[in-house]
């Protein structure tokens, strides 16, 4: 997962792979994506830092220097992220103006 700034809030990116791509079975985490595809996560950090430029909009920023975290990190943003959802949708958290 990359953690990209939009606009002064978090936007987690998530990195996966289709289980039927034939480089499925070499990619269980994150360090398994240099070995097997040099080069991939920078030009995909790189993408997401400049791909709001044409629209005349600033480079984008990351957390953790553009640092794509691992397997488990993904996991844990991913559980916290629902949870917060769950508590939106279930009115155990404020909208803020949002509806649900």
């Amino acid at each position: 997962t990359i953690a990209l700034i939009d606009e002064g809030e978090t936007d987690w990116k998530l990195i996966a792979i289709d289980v039927n791509d034939p480089l499925a079975p070499q990619l269980s985490d994150i360090n398994d994506i240099e070995k097997h595809m040099p080069g991939f996560l920078k030009a995909t950090v790189e993408w997401f830092r400049i791909y709001k430029i044409p629209d005349g909009k600033p480079e984008n920023q990351f957390a953790f220097n553009g640092e794509a975290k691992d397997r488990e990190f993904a996991h844990k943003v991913i559980m916290e992220t629902h949870e917060s959802w769950q508590h939106l949708v279930e009115g155990k958290s404020d909208a803020g103006g949002l509806s649900t």
